[in-house]
């Protein structure tokens, strides 16, 4: 118990002594605290100023809006002068698109009265070509005529008298001019009737020297040219189909591309149908008649 009593009382005391100094200690500290305030109350003077660096990052903060407002107002202002860039590049390219079409229809125009005169300029050859044709028949007309005057003059020419005998009468010098003159006639009739046929199936024709009829009439294919037995047996295919007999038995042959026709029909009717029947065939634009009629 003594021991107890011996150790609880130093103990006691010291905790006692300790506990003073932590009080006198934390008053100390508390009356420095409150010495600089009541100092300052006293004197009216501001509160102290705040600490420096969080004062900078303020500054630093403001200088940084300041830098995005006016890069935002910066980029507000390109904004404004490219769109009316585009705008003004969008109003060039209506513009250029106007005058575009225009000279598109300007350029249509053109053509089209270009193509215009062109036909007329063609249509005026066709029928310098016709006239041309028309001219060189009744020249073969006259040619053969006078050929046909030529050719008869000494068949009907009478045997020479013999010396004794009297001359021939007038009258039959009338007959044999009567003569003459008809055969003429029948062959510018033939001629005649090859030229309306002709111009009724849309081809030309000539006549040589030999009594051959010449047909010919422009070329519409395109691209490489048939050959001469493809020519042949399309123009046989066509005579084939013809009514007539002495028609179909016609000999064709072709060289280079211009069809011949030998053979003899009935009639010049008969004759001017085989070569309109041959003219008919794909790929022929020419065709030269030997064809003989009996009228």
């Amino acid at each position: 118990m003594s021991r107890i009593r011996w150790f609880c009382g130093p103990t006691v005391l010291a905790l006692a002594f300790a506990g003073t100094a932590c009080r006198s200690e934390s008053e100390r500290a508390e009356g420095a605290v409150r010495e600089p305030v009541d100092q300052t109350n006293r004197r009216g003077e501001p509160p102290p100023a705040p600490n420096q660096p969080g004062k900078e990052l303020r500054e630093q903060a403001e200088r940084v809006g300041d830098k995005a407002e006016q890069l935002a107002q910066e980029g507000q202002q390109l904004g404004k002068e490219a769109r009316e860039q585009a705008g003004r590049a969008g109003d060039k390219a209506e513009q250029l698109a106007r005058e575009g079409q225009q000279l598109g229809q300007e350029t249509r125009e053109k053509a089209e009265r270009v193509g215009e005169k062109a036909e007329q300029l063609a249509e005026r050859g066709r029928q310098a070509g016709r006239d041309v044709n028309d001219q060189m028949n009744r020249v073969g007309e006259q040619t053969g005529a006078l050929k046909d005057n030529q050719g008869a003059r000494p068949q009907s020419a009478p045997p020479a008298a013999p010396k004794d005998k009297a001359a021939p009468q007038p009258a039959q010098q009338g007959q044999a001019e009567g003569a003459k003159k008809q055969e003429g006639n029948v062959a510018a009739m033939e001629r005649d009737e090859w030229t309306k046929a002709a111009k009724d199936n849309d081809y030309q024709v000539t006549f040589g020297r030999d009594g051959s009829v010449i047909a010919t009439k422009e070329a519409k294919r395109t691209g490489a040219r048939p050959s001469d037995e493809a020519l042949r047996n399309a123009v046989g295919g066509k005579l084939a189909d013809s009514d007539h007999d002495a028609v179909k038995k016609l000999h064709v042959t072709v060289r280079d591309g211009v069809v011949t026709l030998q053979g003899t029909v009935a009639s010049v009717k008969e004759a001017t149908e085989a070569v309109k029947e041959a003219m008919d065939a794909d790929g022929v634009t020419k065709v030269i008649s030997y064809i003989r009629h009996g009228s």
